[in-house]
Order: C-alpha cells, then sequence, then structure tokens
C-alpha cells in the first residue's frame, strides 16, 4: 500500500473512531445504553486499525516506536471493550453490576494509553516531518490537559459530565480531526 492511501485509511479511521466516539457519549449520557455501548464497539475497532495502517510509516522512523504505539493503542482498546459490556449485558437483561467497578477507573485508565498513543505517534510525526510541525506539536501540547482530565477523573475531582471534562480533552479532539482531515486531504509529507 502506497502512502497517500495509508494516509487517506488512517485519517478515514481517526475520523470514524472520533464520530462514533462522540455519538456513543450522547447516547450513553441519555439512557440509550445498548446503541451507545455498539458505538463504543465501533470506536474501539477503528482505534484497533489505525495502529496496523499506519505501522509502516512509523516503522520508518523507529521500530521501537511503531511497536509502543501499537502496545499503547491495543491496551486502550481492550479497556474500551471492557467499558462497552456493562450497558451491552444490562440492555440484554443481563447483571452487569460488575461493570461498576470498572466504570470508575475504565475510561480514566484507556485514556492514559491514549495520551501514551498520543506523545508516541505525534512525536515520530514531528521527528520525521510528515505531517506540519504545527499538527503534531499542537497535539503534544494538548495531550496534557487531557492526561490531566483523565487522571481527575480517575482520582474522582471531576465527572465525565462536567463542563471541566469537555474543556480539558476539546484542544486534543481538535487536534486530532485536524491531523485527520490533513492525511485525507494531503497525506505524509515526503
Amino acid at each position: 500500500m502506497n502512502r497517500r492511501t495509508t494516509a487517506r485509511i488512517v485519517g478515514g479511521l481517526f475520523v470514524t473512531a472520533t464520530v462514533a466516539g462522540v455519538l456513543s457519549a450522547v447516547l450513553l449520557a441519555g439512557d440509550r445504553s445498548r446503541a451507545g455501548a455498539l458505538l463504543v464497539v465501533v470506536m474501539a475497532a477503528a482505534i484497533a486499525m489505525i495502529p496496523a495502517a499506519i505501522f509502516p510509516v512509523l516503522r520508518e522512523r523507529g521500530e521501537g516506536v511503531a511497536v509502543g504505539y501499537v502496545v499503547a493503542r491495543t491496551l486502550e482498546v481492550v479497556l474500551l471493550l471492557l467499558s462497552a459490556l456493562g450497558p451491552l449485558v444490562a440492555a440484554s437483561g443481563g447483571d452487569a453490576s460488575w461493570s461498576g467497578t470498572y466504570g470508575t477507573w475504565g475510561y480514566p485508565v484507556s485514556s492514559l494509553f491514549f495520551c501514551l498513543a498520543v506523545v508516541l505517534l505525534n512525536g515520530a510525526l514531528w521527528r520525521g516531518g510528515l505531517v506540519p510541525r504545527l499538527i503534531s506539536g499542537w497535539a503534544l501540547v494538548a495531550v496534557v490537559p487531557y492526561a490531566v482530565d483523565a487522571l481527575l477523573v480517575l482520582f474522582g475531582v471531576i465527572e465525565v459530565s462536567a463542563p471541566a471534562h469537555a474543556v480539558l480533552i476539546a484542544p486534543l479532539s481538535v487536534s486530532e480531526m485536524v491531523l485527520a482531515l490533513w492525511l485525507l486531504i494531503k497525506g505524509f509529507n515526503r
């Protein structure tokens, strides 16, 4: 697969994951747990495919970074899928009480693995000049408030429904969509 095709696939997967994630949050907050949980599964599937698609490009920048990115995203996906199980079991009439414990730490821990993946990916993009440095640099700065949010949620300081949560995750969320659009439209720099 050529780099242009790879860039388009990765960009499309980023958009798919983000749209599914936003819709799942809206549906889960609106007590439509089955549909919300299914969208978490869609998001996790898209996230799982990103490292496989971008691996050849990252490997050119270093095997360790490429493998680290795969591992971080895989751990993020596993935790996301666990979060989807509780609402799906409950919507099917089963006992999902076990997911209460997961609900208190699952989202923030998966978010911390996401933050690690962001640093690995955007560090490689920055060093390799694969996208404009403004895009990868923005992500490297925006990952800090995102990680702070994950820690605040993990320790019960704020809830995912709090306005502060949205403020802390917004810069990285927008940055990821800018990267996705760049990859879809322009591809990787030579």
